[in-house]
């Protein structure tokens, strides 16, 4: 019989092909591609590396290998490589889930709904992502997805802006958000960045049924921007930092009013969760460890190194990029997921008729315990 880690290969390599097959198709779909420079262009649309404030970052460590403890407790969790889910590098690369017994394996995929997916049907245990429409859907049906932490919330500016190729800004044929009306724009999977871009165009009196949506990870938006193929994109960070600076888009909105909102959550199996509570408990006290970690001090160069590793950014744009914001005693916004849901219900996204009553979605026990473990 084919084991769990090999359906888990396969199914992550069908859809990367399809991934980079549907961005091809974008790229190469007729449209024509910007070239040159415009003469007289805004001094935003030419972002100089130099005069953005450089963080102030010691020697980049080596990052040392994790010794996992003899009858370590497996976990998969599956996640996006971007800075907002930096607190679950962290807590892997500096030993605090080999310290609380776990074995965690991550794996990365490229939007959130088929991390929902997965850990719905058991390919994997945990996952980190937006709770978009393939939660909400999977919870509807009683398909074992349980909410026990909470993800990330942004700042001021966002870490995941808007943005658009500097080209497209150098020729003056997108100055403003309205100029987005009918126009590609992407983000990288149906869920809550979906949210996010709805907010980021209302700041123009439009709404994301007033642009063409399209379905890009991060990295490859910002091919399709700098081609032409895409007109707009949200991208996340440290991705968004490393376009600006190698002088691929700019940020036509870098804030929005989304504050205060949790749109990504961690969540499990709940057949898993129910045969590994202690885990369970476990990962969320390694998790937010790693948040305590990162907001006292993001840029140390012991994060930064994490982080590169797992975003593929340098260290130095890491330090000048927008930062998350993480809430350090795990309490999970019910307000916010009834927002979602009210969202996407009114994009007709929900296979239900009825709304789901958030609270029934957490189970809070993961994190009480947590804080006991680390002492609260």
């Amino acid at each position: 019989m084919t084991s769990r880690t090999q359906r888990r290969a396969v199914f992550r390599s069908s859809f990367r092909a399809v991934a980079l097959l549907a961005a091809l198709v974008l790229i190469t779909s007729g449209m024509s591609l910007r070239t040159g420079v415009a003469q007289g262009t805004p001094a935003a649309c030419q972002p100089d590396p130099s005069s953005s404030p450089v963080a102030e970052i010691g020697p980049i460590p080596e990052i040392l290998p994790v010794a996992v403890p003899d009858g370590a407790v497996q976990v998969t969790m599956g996640y996006i490589p971007v800075s907002i889910f930096a607190p679950v590098f962290v807590a892997y690369e500096k030993g605090y889930f080999a310290e609380l017994g776990l074995d965690v394996v991550l794996e990365q995929f490229p939007g959130g709904s088929d991390i929902v997916l997965q850990t719905a049907t058991g390919g994997l245990d945990l996952g980190i992502s937006g709770t978009g429409p393939a939660f909400w859907n999977a919870a509807s049906q009683d398909l074992g997805v349980k909410i026990i932490a909470p993800g990330h919330a942004e700042g001021s500016p966002v870490a995941t802006p808007l943005m658009i190729s500097t080209n497209a800004c150098q020729d003056g044929s997108i100055s403003s958000v309205a100029d987005l009306a009918g126009k590609r724009v992407s983000v990288n999977a149906p869920g809550a960045t979906e949210f996010w871009l709805d907010a980021a165009l209302r700041t123009a009196g439009l709404s994301i049924s007033d642009i063409d949506l399209q379905f890009l990870s991060f990295p490859d938006a910002i091919v399709a921007l700098e081609s032409g193929a895409l007109d707009a994109a949200m991208v996340g960070e440290p991705l968004a930092t490393r376009a600006e600076q190698e002088g691929l888009a700019v940020r036509l909105l870098p804030d929005f009013p989304v504050q205060n909102i949790q749109p990504t959550m961690i969540f499990g199996n709940e057949s898993w969760l129910e045969s590994n509570p202690d885990a369970a408990s476990a990962f969320v006290a390694g998790y937010l460890r790693a948040a305590r970690d990162l907001t006292t001090n993001f840029n140390d160069p012991l994060h930064l190194a994490i982080i590169q590793k797992y975003t593929d950014v340098p260290p130095e744009l890491i330090a000048q990029s927008v930062k998350p914001v993480y809430s350090t005693d795990g309490t999970i916004s019910v307000d916010s997921l009834a927002l979602l849901q009210r969202f996407f219900r009114e994009r007709d996204q929900l296979d239900y008729a009825e709304d789901l009553d958030p609270t029934t979605l957490i189970d809070t026990r993961y994190v009480d315990e947590a804080n006991a473990l680390l002492g609260q």
